[in-house]
């Protein structure tokens, strides 16, 4: 598999009432409400004309769509990036994701006990599958403060 170079997001985007910032809101409710994933508590959409076709989520379980983009071995447990286009490929034709967005959100608790956002930016693996299936806008969420795009 080719090495994908790393993907430079642009200006960070602040929190408001765009629909990006809607769709980053949607996903930290899911994340807060998910187990976390070696205390990663991620989520993640991919939206098709402004309507969310399906999440993911980080889970403990192994998976060969993780293994197969992993950036090694020891990376098996399904990332949300992968889980959530795993799961529109159960339905959707493969074609149809590069015309999607892909959200992604993280969230974790402050030294308050307080749920904040959290670094998303995907890993080199999930980067490749991205890549792989065509996505070309990503949103992801920053430490504490709005989201960026990739």
């Amino acid at each position: 598999m080719e090495d994908i170079p790393p993907i430079k997001p642009i200006a960070p985007v602040a929190m408001g009432k765009s629909r990006h910032s809607k769709y980053i809101n949607i996903l930290s409710k899911v994340a807060i409400a998910v187990e976390p994933v070696a205390q990663a508590r991620i989520a993640a959409a991919l939206v098709y004309k402004n309507e969310i076709i399906s999440f993911g989520i980080n889970q403990r379980k192994s998976h060969p769509f993780q293994k197969k983009f992993g950036k090694n071995d020891n990376s098996i447990f399904l990332h949300a990036e992968n889980d959530v286009i795993k799961n529109v490929l159960k339905t959707y034709e493969i074609d149809l994701l590069s015309k999607m967005t892909l959200y992604i959100c993280r969230v974790k608790l402050n030294k308050n006990k307080n749920f904040i956002f959290g670094l998303s930016k995907p890993c080199c693996g999930c980067q490749r599958s991205i890549s792989n299936f065509g996505i070309k806008k990503v949103y992801y969420s920053l430490d504490n403060k709005g989201y960026e795009i990739l």
